[in-house]
């Protein structure tokens, strides 16, 4: 014969399992994946081999990883990898962990063809877990410059013929710093975007913008131009814009190590339902790899409305278990009086 006691016991531990249940799985549902590059720190020269590295993590364990890297292949070369393959400007990339992590990290080894800047991109990447549940779908961008560390020299020779001596005459062409007041290096000489306008107008000494756009701009691309070839350039943030403020910065390093950030707020406007459906569809049919971000937002709004509906059933059990807890002591208080 079950006692009382072993009756609340049992409805005790039923309701903390069902209770516990709950914010596992709002921590299930939070899982989200992130991808960063890492180029060299320098420019690099033409006929150079160098290493571009890439870590992708999560809040969580790491199954696989699937990607596609788009790069400039006018001004650099895929050479080789052991988790990609192709090229002429795109990579196929699948990666895996070698042991239970929630971190993968992969590298690349290209070669500079010619002077320039190049950008490497992180397309259509999906990061699943070892249950092949897809855990978040980041994306991520570097600009790699080639070639710009070379001081010009030009030599001119003059040989007299003599029995005696030989002269030689050598000049070498120096950089001078601007007329114009601007520093030769380690700042932006230039700021553009294609979409909206920068407020204020850039100048290389302000260092915070803000750009409005319309609600129909979904992506906005941001160029700096560096005020010596060697200066290293660094981007963070994506080009795709969410509804309200977007932040971007771009760090200027020179080949002295001092850096100057310039920071880009993209303010995008709201709209109606219908038409950011229409927006989307458009999107969809140019552009695969951002439709999957914009369905990976769409599941984090309902992961947050699960979550808002998850924590009311737990206020909700919690209640019940202090309803019945103050229940069943009233009937064994009340069952030992009557004794």
């Amino acid at each position: 014969m079950i006692t009382k006691t072993k009756l609340v016991k049992r409805i005790f531990s039923s309701l903390l399992t069902a209770a516990l249940a709950v914010p596992m799985t709002a921590l299930t549902a939070h899982a989200t994946g992130e991808a960063f590059f890492y180029p060299p720190k320098n420019p690099v020269m033409t006929d150079q081999q160098f290493e571009v590295s890439v870590t992708f993590s999560a809040d969580s364990e790491i199954g696989s990883v699937q990607a596609n890297i788009a790069y400039d292949d006018s001004v650099i070369e895929f050479v080789s990898s052991d988790n990609a393959s192709g090229g002429g400007g795109v990579l196929t990339v699948n990666g895996f962990p070698d042991t239970p992590s929630s971190e993968v990290d992969l590298s690349f080894t290209f070669k500079g063809l010619s002077a320039g800047n190049a950008n490497i991109s992180l397309q259509s990447c999906q990061i699943y877990s070892p249950d092949s549940e897809l855990i978040g779908s980041p994306t991520a961008y570097c600009v790699i410059t080639v070639g710009g560390d070379k001081v010009e020299t030009k030599t001119e020779t003059e040989t007299t013929t003599t029995t005696e001596k030989t002269t030689t005459t050598t000049t070498t062409a120096t950089k001078t710093a601007p007329s114009n007041g601007i520093p030769d290096k380690g700042v932006l000489t230039a700021l553009t975007v294609d979409n909206g306008e920068l407020s204020p107008a850039f100048a290389y000494n302000v260092y915070n913008y803000t750009v409005n756009v319309d609600n129909s701009v979904t992506n906005v691309e941001i160029e700096g131009t560096t005020a010596s070839p060697s200066d290293y350039i660094w981007y963070t943030g994506t080009s795709e814009c969410q509804v309200g403020e977007n932040v971007r910065t771009i760090t200027v390093t020179d080949v002295d190590g001092n850096a100057a950030t310039y920071t880009v707020t993209i303010i995008r406007a709201a709209g109606g339902d219908e038409q950011q459906t229409q927006t989307v569809q458009k999107k969809d049919s140019s552009d695969t790899s951002s439709a999957v971000s914009k369905n990976a937002n769409v599941m984090d709004q309902y992961k947050k409305m699960l979550n808002t509906a998850l924590a009311i059933v737990l206020i909700v059990l919690v209640i019940a278990l202090v309803v019945i807890i103050i229940w069943i002591r009233g009937k064994i208080k009340g069952g030992k009086k009557d004794k």
